[in-house]
């Protein structure tokens, strides 16, 4: 399985938890969802790294995931 493959199904797979968690309000403690954010947000930085710029536009494609919603993701982890 290539890095892209694991990012865009590790990325998926939290994308859909965290979906799940909002979904659920006030039944889910609000650390829940912060520390679903900040592991997004460390992926983002990751497939950043790892990937060249074609398979990073790529993943974010197959995500779902526009430029602004991938830097909050990026932001939930450094504030």
């Amino acid at each position: 399985m290539s890095s892209l493959e694991q990012l865009q199904s590790l990325i998926g797979d939290d994308l859909h938890e965290l979906h799940l968690l909002y979904q659920r309000k006030w039944f889910v403690w609000p650390m829940d969802r912060v520390i679903k954010e900040e592991h997004l947000g460390r992926c983002c930085y990751l497939a950043e790294e790892m990937l060249s710029t074609v398979d990073l536009c790529a993943l974010k494609a197959s995500v779902g995931l526009n430029e602004e919603e991938w830097r909050k993701f990026k932001l939930k982890l450094s504030s």
